[in-house]
């Protein structure tokens, strides 16, 4: 009987069992079958893929003739427009062959197509998480001298690229099945149920806003697979708002709140780039504005790098591109300033999105940059919040969307929501209020003078969707704001308690800075970024030992966007304060912990460092704004974090602080976080598949 052909829709141009296809007589059928799927209208294409087919059918026939398992050709990956080649499921272990057909050379293109296939189905198939992906490039007539001789094993299962010809390919394979192969044979259910594992990919905010302004939507995928239902719920419930305001001619001021990372600057660039684009429901336009200049600066400067490079006829150069970004990402402080040098005091659009809103000033650091600005004194008085709800003064409905870092504000001034609570309550009684009751929860806003006051507000809704309580950040560790807040809390059993809960995701500890930075080298793969971070209050680590020097505003962008180069947070030459990675995110953190936050007798100590030799204990909100910037540097990282802590000798210890730096690695330990000496499955395998020849 001859074995049937089979594809499954949407996902596979031909796919069946290793024994099948090796059975097939008639090589051409399948590659008949395979052209039925292919939508290419150009004959010669056409006739180029047919051979390349016909030649990839060959060589795998030949190869697999004694051999159990799947086979893939075609492999669609869900939503992004891109096909492997072929996969083979075989010993529990997932191949991603890349064929490129007479080509005699490895093309960094084409390394990064192959390399970008493993990845994707290493980390964006639940399917795959326990399953080793080994990626393969096949230059058929590459010399042997140009070929991989090895592969690194990651942490997560997935090795680094093999470049091969096509005998090479077999002695890859074959090393691999015999050293990480099990005797596990899925049936043709599991096959099927493979095949159609979802797709939920992680993007980056940067790839997410690239996604909203390039393609005018966002995906859907970038929505919602990855980061649970409550997203699109949020999504939904602010529109829902929007729309209640403009048709019954409200004010209402809605509060997005959530754990790090859950995606509110995410739902605020969706609502903008939704409007911007027409694909909006019958919505006014919005406009997202930040406080946050590093994340406008990354954000405007990677988005005008992409437009000068796909429309290099419209801009004739970078800065034409980023300026026409800035009308759709705006500064806070330069719409600030259009209020006050104009005295306009009323904003043309009904909508406006504040992200990083817990950074607003109270009236005194507003007072003070009024001053700067020669501002009218009629504006004094004021905080931030005042200033942005009274340009709506003379309009009949308005909404502020206010997406809120719960105990983030790092800046002196900013006093988080107390300030837009002082606002609401007291001076603009015309404004609705809606938020969720989780908002109260984060202990580190002080909030608890205002739960009574809201709560009991008649003008106050309460709307469990406007809290996002799920971190799409890191999906390996979720409950990695728990870890953080249990940690910073003095909490060691819960925060081990939480720590225990990660899946694959690594966080270590060190005494040795040359240790930490081999980590997150090694565990780095190509096109991910690792960086150092550092509190910006860092003085042992910063300016005496120059190990974590800061990386200036005016190269930030370089140091997230560049993938090589001094400025490259890749290169670990500088370091990125919490003032410069507030709302951004790396695949790998290199965290210095200094004396500005130590721990010892029992607690944690907040001090201001003046120099590395100088202290001061802190007041209460210089201790809240350093035990702020450990929380946003804790929760930065997406795959893996280590923590570097000095140790005696490292620096000159005229004050016996060594001590407190013993202690606080002590405390470390004890919530959990091992010494990467200590463990081996926290490391990166070079050479974990050699060939012997």
């Amino acid at each position: 009987m001859e074995p049937r052909l089979r594809k499954t829709a949407g996902r596979t141009y031909y796919d069946s069992s290793i024994e099948d296809f090796v059975a097939c007589k008639y090589p051409e059928e399948i590659v008949e079958f395979l052209t039925e799927s292919d939508e290419n209208s150009d004959p010669f294409e056409l006739h180029l893929q047919k051979n390349a087919w016909m030649n990839q059918i060959k060589i795998l026939r030949s190869y697999l003739k004694d051999k159990k398992g799947y086979i893939i050709f075609e492999y669609v990956l869900s939503r992004v427009n891109m096909r492997i080649d072929v996969v083979l499921l075989m010993d529990n272990v997932v191949y991603s062959l890349e064929f490129k057909n007479n080509e005699v050379s490895f093309l960094d293109d084409d390394i990064d197509q192959a390399s970008g296939y493993g990845y994707a189905l290493k980390n964006f198939y639940e399917v795959n998480r326990n399953r080793y992906v080994v990626p393969i490039l096949i230059a058929t007539k590459a010399p042997d001298s140009e070929c991989s001789n090895s592969s690194d094993l990651g942490i997560d299962k997935l090795f680094s690229l093999f470049k091969a010809n096509e005998n090479k390919m077999e002695q890859y394979i074959d090393l691999i099945r015999s050293k990480y192969g099990s005797e596990v044979i899925c049936s043709e259910e599991e096959f099927d149920n493979w095949i159609k594992s979802p797709f939920k990919p992680n993007p980056t905010i940067i790839q997410s806003a690239r996604s909203i302004y390039l393609n005018n939507q966002v995906d859907e995928f970038f929505k919602f697979d990855a980061g649970e239902e409550n997203l699109k719920i949020t999504e939904l419930t602010v529109e829902e708002i929007v729309q209640e305001a403009q048709n019954k001619n409200k004010k209402i001021i809605c509060f997005v709140s959530g754990v790090p990372g859950a995606g509110k600057t995410l739902v605020g660039l969706d609502l903008a780039g939704k409007t911007r684009n027409g694909d909006n429901n019958g919505l006014p336009e919005a406009v997202f504005f930040s406080g946050n200049g590093p994340l406008i600066n990354v954000l405007t400067e990677a988005l005008g790098r992409d437009a000068l490079k796909n429309h290099p006829e419209k801009y004739l150069s970078k800065y034409k591109a980023v300026n026409d970004v800035k009308v759709f990402i705006q500064d806070l402080h330069a719409f600030k300033q259009d209020i006050i040098s104009t005295k306009h005091n009323v904003t043309y659009e009904n909508v406006l999105i504040f992200d990083e809103a817990q950074r607003v000033w109270d009236e005194k650091q507003l007072e003070k940059w009024l001053e700067k600005k020669g501002a009218d004194k009629s504006y004094f008085g004021l905080s931030e919040a005042d200033l942005l709800l009274n340009t709506f003064n003379e309009k009949s409905w308005g909404v502020i969307v206010a997406l809120v870092g719960l105990g983030q504000d790092i800046h002196t001034g900013e006093n988080g929501l107390s300030v837009w609570f002082n606002s609401l309550l007291n001076k603009h009684n015309d404004w609705d209020i809606r938020l969720s009751k989780e908002i109260f929860n984060q202990s580190a806003d002080n909030l608890d003078g205002y739960v009574d006051s809201i709560l009991n507000c008649p003008r106050v809704v309460e709307c469990p969707g406007l809290y996002l309580k799920t971190c799409i950040r890191t999906p390996r560790a979720k409950n990695l704001s728990e870890f953080s807040e249990a940690l910073l809390n003095n909490e060691p059993k819960k925060a081990k308690k939480a720590l225990e809960q990660f899946d694959n995701y690594p966080i270590c500890i060190t005494r040795n800075l040359k240790h930490a930075e081999q980590f997150v080298l090694e565990n780095t793969l190509r096109k991910e970024r690792c960086g150092k971070l550092c509190s910006s209050n860092s003085k042992i680590l910063g300016r005496y030992s120059h190990s974590f020097d800061n990386i200036d505003n005016w190269h930030f962008a370089n140091w997230m966007l560049d993938e090589a180069g001094r400025d490259s947070s890749n290169s670990l030459v500088f370091s990125a304060s919490e003032f410069n990675i507030q709302g951004l995110e790396i695949d790998w953190s290199l965290l210095g912990w200094d004396m500005d936050m130590y721990y010892h007798n029992g607690d944690w100590h907040e001090q201001k460092m003046y120099t590395p030799k100088r202290f001061k204990e802190s007041s209460n909100i210089e201790k809240k704004h350093i035990l702020n910037s450990y929380r946003v540097l804790l929760t930065r990282a997406r795959k893996g974090m280590i923590i570097y802590i000095p140790k005696a000798g490292d620096y000159e210890d005229k004050y016996n602080v060594s001590q407190y730096f013993d202690s606080t690695y002590e405390y470390l330990k004890s919530c959990g976080i091992k010494d990467i000496d200590e463990v081996r499955e926290y490391t990166r395998i070079p050479n974990a598949i050699r060939l012997p020849f």
